[in-house]
């Protein structure tokens, strides 16, 4: 279990808040929601080095160090990282992680192309290429070349250290389905685009590539020549561009979420409801549970239905452990992959860049009132105009 503290970040005052394997995080607009994102991503990427996280905090627009800014993240109560004013210090055992990382870097890379080159006739090519410029580099190419144990050793090493970093599933991933069509023209036309954004394009494409077909939201999803196509009923088809805004923002996360969940430990997803009905959110939901694998799962949201949803996940774990006869009942209405265990759960509320828990300590799902307060706004709206009303009838 991960602990992290910030205080006095941007607009996070006081931000006290576990992570576990799954979380989540509900909050207004403007309430530090995207900024506490986008740090627990930094934070908790394990492969970045001082010089990387400022870097990081740069590209993502949140580099809000201060003077009395403090943020720390304990893993297990043993304290993994600091940041105390302008100043970053590491554990002693992520020093050394981040030793061997740079100590594997460059021979990493090369074995990762390798792999990918495969043909004996291409390796020899690119030895005799680098040769004339690099010798040091050409050698390194001639020794894994002959030694496929230390390949393979590499590629568990490179393994290791992608399951290290965190992933990121931005809320402007609807406008993947556009921005990919015509990056070549943005790109040329020198359209500045928030790095995060290029960053998860590559990604979306790197997912898309290794996923040709996958089942979203009762349609399917198909990678034909490189172009995103969406079947509907009557194996009717649309291009992704020209399919509903729903599915826009919904596919990259189906997608990516696949990707990411084999390959790293750490994701966190912003506003999963994007653009959809609420029996989509529910859907969607279930789904990100089921594919995440093992990876932790962080989630930001606007949506009291993403909160009910979950409770309905957290209380089909909890009632399915009482007895071995109702687990097989309750998993036949909600599988097993999908259910919540409580005790790997969090929830917060943010508000003006303080956290609040809201996970009952007794039920260990949202607290009712927690639901009741968001859902309630409308309800005391309506029941203000029903008051309104009678007394305007009552005068008559």
């Amino acid at each position: 279990m991960l602990r992290l503290t910030v205080k006095n970040f941007g607009i996070l005052k006081n931000i006290d808040v576990e992570l576990r394997k799954t979380n989540l995080f509900i909050g207004d607009n403007g309430s530090g929601k995207s900024t506490l994102a986008k740090l627990i991503i930094i934070v908790t990427d394990f492969t970045l080095d001082e010089t990387e996280i400022l870097q990081r905090l740069k590209d993502f627009n949140i580099d809000f160090f201060n003077k009395d800014c403090v943020i720390e993240v304990k893993e297990d109560d043993l304290l993994i990282l600091s940041i105390v004013g302008l100043k970053i210090n590491f554990s002693k055992t992520r020093k050394n992680f981040l030793q061997t990382l740079q100590k594997h870097e460059t021979t990493i890379a090369v074995n990762n192309l390798m792999n990918a080159a495969k043909d004996e006739d291409i390796l020899d090519e690119l030895i005799n290429k680098v040769s004339m410029d690099n010798k040091d580099l050409a050698d390194i190419i001639i020794k894994l070349k002959n030694n496929k144990k230390l390949r393979n050793s590499l590629t568990n090493i490179d393994r290791s250290i992608n399951h290290s970093k965190s992933k990121y599933i931005p809320a402007e991933r609807n406008l993947i389905s556009l921005f990919n069509q015509s990056l070549s023209n943005i790109i040329n036309a020198k359209i500045p685009l928030p790095k995060i954004l290029l960053e998860f394009s590559s990604e979306y494409n790197s997912a898309r590539n290794e996923i040709k077909e996958l089942d979203i939201l009762n349609m399917k999803y198909k990678n034909e020549n490189s172009n995103d196509r969406i079947y509907y009923e009557s194996n009717n088809s649309l291009a992704l561009e020209n399919s509903s805004s729903g599915i826009q923002s919904a596919l990259p996360l189906y997608l990516t979420l696949k990707y990411f969940a084999t390959k790293h430990k750490n994701i966190i997803i912003e506003e999963p409801e994007l653009n959809l009905y609420p029996e989509s959110q529910i859907d969607t939901i279930k789904y990100i549970i089921e594919n995440r694998q093992e990876s932790s799962l962080t989630i930001m949201t606007h949506s009291p239905y993403i909160l009910s949803i979950l409770n309905v996940l957290l209380f089909a774990h909890k009632a399915a452990n009482t007895n071995p006869i109702l687990k097989e009942k309750i998993s036949n209405l909600i599988q097993e992959e999908q259910q919540i265990d409580p005790n790997e759960f969090c929830a917060y509320l943010i508000e003006h860049g303080v956290s609040k828990n809201i996970k009952g300590k007794s039920t260990g799902m949202i607290q009712e009132n927690a639901i009741d307060d968001i859902g309630g706004l409308i309800d005391n709206e309506f029941n203000d105009l029903i008051d309104i009303y009678s007394e305007f009838k009552s005068d008559k």
